[in-house]
């Protein structure tokens, strides 16, 4: 067995010291690593970040231009790119756009890819003057330029010159207008041009005619699941874009609950089964009509399965505090969740700094001893939220004090 030398693993910890001065916009923290450490200025360019990412893309992605300059200044290559396998990216790929603009100044290359996301319809015209093929080449995460433009002259211009409305990324698998989810404008645009649409596009931005169409159309896409069936990332492991933009395992009732369309909510309760539409109003925080429908049937929460019950994780997840307290008044188990390597409810509420979800959650018996598939319970959990989440509207203090209070060994 080879053993790791002293030299070795002092490199190791300045290398992560690094990483975190970068990772916490740490200005003085950086320049004092590069300072010390020759070594880490001979390797600058090392993709030692997420995603097999070089420090200055990390920086970046970060949008920290006193960092990035920093950078530079030891001699980092401006054009440098993650070696992610399913396309790299560069520093003009990360949506800060005036950050973007300032390194275009000092000579970042500018692809296909960032000119569609900057809105440089010249530039676009230009390389694809070049290169007609570019209409459709891969970049970051396998994207096309239609992933990355926003500007409506640049979605038509490359329309025009033969970009695949409908292609999918290599990484997520998702098309354009599924990466646009998020982007009402954008969504819209596309599937006027003929983009695929699809149950939870229509949701999300709040088309009601559009869903009441599918549903007459296929009554079955609001059984329809983020990680399952058609919303997978097919052969790769990166997961459906979906899975970032709405969450992962999320139905088409899940979805409508959060956005809380009326009309759209009334649709799909009409459609869907008692189980679903209980599972609908403990969403929408609703007490009444929990209430009512399980008097309607005795026996309706008895028949909600493992998956059902884990709601409650998800909305610990998403801050929806009163939607917790309604589910644990209907008798959700306060520690339910998917299978044993999941996160809880509890879990999910201190990675947040949830306070409030925390407080709630431990005085119906959420367990704080309970470990998720990574080894941790609610305490470790904070503490890594702290680090790496930091929810701006979290207090991790008053949530460690909590779950120490109930017993969390520290």
């Amino acid at each position: 067995m080879m053993k790791i030398g002293a030299k070795d693993m002092n490199e190791q910890m300045v290398i992560e010291q690094f990483k975190q001065a970068i990772m916490s916009n740490d200005t003085v923290a950086t320049r004092r690593c590069l300072n010390e450490h020759p070594f880490l200025v001979k390797q600058i360019n090392e993709p030692w970040f997420s995603f097999e990412t070089p420090a200055i893309v990390a920086a970046a992605a970060k949008g920290n231009r006193e960092i990035v300059d920093i950078l530079l200044e030891y001699g980092a290559d401006l054009n440098a790119k993650s070696s992610w396998w399913a396309g790299g990216f560069g520093v003009l790929h990360h949506g800060h756009h005036e950050l973007s603009r300032y390194l275009i100044e000092r000579g970042a290359f500018v692809d296909i890819h960032a000119a569609a996301e900057l809105g440089m319809l010249d530039t676009v015209k230009e390389i694809v003057e070049m290169n007609p093929a570019a209409v459709n080449q891969r970049g970051p995460d396998g994207q096309v330029p239609l992933h990355f433009a926003t500007d409506y002259e640049i979605m038509d211009f490359l329309l025009a010159h033969g970009a695949d409305i409908d292609r999918r990324d290599i990484d997520h698998g998702s098309t354009p207008a599924q990466w646009a989810i998020d982007n009402e404008a954008k969504c819209r645009f596309l599937i006027e041009r003929g983009a695929a649409a699809d149950i939870f596009m229509a949701i999300n931005i709040g088309d009601a005619e559009l869903v009441s169409s599918f549903i007459r159309s296929s009554p079955e896409c609001l059984q329809a699941q983020v990680g399952r069936g058609s919303f997978t990332s097919g052969d790769s492991d990166g997961g459906h874009i979906y899975a970032y933009k709405i969450g992962s395992n999320t139905k088409p009732f899940h979805l409508a609950a959060r956005r809380n369309h009326p009309e759209i909510v009334d649709l799909i309760a009409k459609h869907s089964p008692p189980n679903q539409r209980l599972l609908l109003a403990c969403m929408l925080a609703d007490l009444v009509a929990v209430q009512t429908l399980l008097e309607q049937d005795s026996n309706l929460f008895q028949s909600l399965l493992l998956e059902d019950l884990s709601l409650i994780a998800d909305a610990a997840w998403n801050n929806e505090v009163q939607a917790v307290r309604v589910m644990l008044e209907a008798s959700f188990p306060a520690d339910s969740r998917r299978d044993d390597n999941d996160f809880t409810a509890l879990h999910n509420a201190a990675m947040r700094g949830n306070d409030e979800a925390v407080r709630l959650l431990l005085a119906h018996g959420a367990s704080v001893h309970l470990t998720h598939g990574h080894g941790g319970a609610a305490l470790g959990c904070c503490k890594w939220g702290a680090v790496n989440i930091r929810d701006s509207a979290g207090n991790y203090h008053a949530v460690a004090e909590l779950l120490i209070q109930a017993g969390a060994q520290e």
